[in-house]
């Protein structure tokens, strides 16, 4: 623990340096990742930190997950990720590397590979590959400012673990406007939906979908 904690902190000062640095600081009504809810359905707040020297580019980010009976360590999820992306004429091929590391000991630390392109300004298309859990996750994601600093994001992805008879198709669309003029901090909400909450799981158990309504605020500084 000691180590991944030293390596966030290490990834912060990286970041404080560099020439393009994003730090953030949020708060969630529910911490859902991929449609798969991490805080039990319950509030998250989380602090990010990223930066970019060129096409590469680093961040780490720490948020609370739900607390379980008898489990050992603090409840909380620290993500680091580093990548390239690499630019050409008239395509980029981005390279990046994700890992998720757990402070409990009830869940399982994962590491992912990701590959992806960006076809067109504010569309990208990526596959992730998890490791240790052996997950693959394609994703298509939507960005765009429409009017009167509000902005729109979407995305759609598709869970295929290897080792499951069970599979799930994941979106989530988000309406957001930022404040300037209120401590510079951005206001959202929107919707999540997963076609079988236990992507993980076998034939044998109940394949129910889930549709969330989530909202948060969060700040760069």
């Amino acid at each position: 623990m000691k180590k991944i904690i030293a390596t966030f902190l290490m990834v912060l000062g990286t970041a404080s340096v560099q020439a393009e640095t994003v730090k953030q600081i949020g708060f969630m009504s529910d911490y859902l990742f991929r449609g798969i809810t991490r805080t039990d359905n319950d509030f998250a707040v989380y602090l990010k930190a990223t930066g970019n020297v060129g096409n590469a580019y680093g961040g780490a980010s720490i948020i609370n997950i739900e607390s379980v009976d008898g489990a050992e360590g603090i409840p909380a999820e620290l993500d680091v990720n580093f990548g390239y992306n690499n630019k050409f004429d008239s395509f980029n091929i981005d390279l990046e590397v994700i890992t998720y590391n757990f402070l409990l000991d009830s869940e399982i630390d994962e590491t992912e590979f990701k590959i992806g392109t960006s076809p067109l300004k504010g569309l990208d298309i990526s596959l992730y590959r998890g490791i240790k859990k052996n997950t693959w996750y394609p994703e298509v994601t939507y960005e765009k400012t429409i009017k009167y600093r509000i902005y729109l994001d979407a995305a759609v992805g598709f869970w295929l673990p290897d080792n499951s008879d069970d599979s799930a198709l994941t979106g989530r669309v988000e309406l957001g406007r930022d404040f300037p003029e209120l401590y510079g901090i951005d206001i959202y909400a929107g919707v999540d939906y997963i076609s079988d909450s236990t992507p993980f799981g076998n034939d044998n158990d109940e394949d129910d979908a889930e549709t969330e309504f989530v909202f948060g605020v969060r700040k760069n500084f």
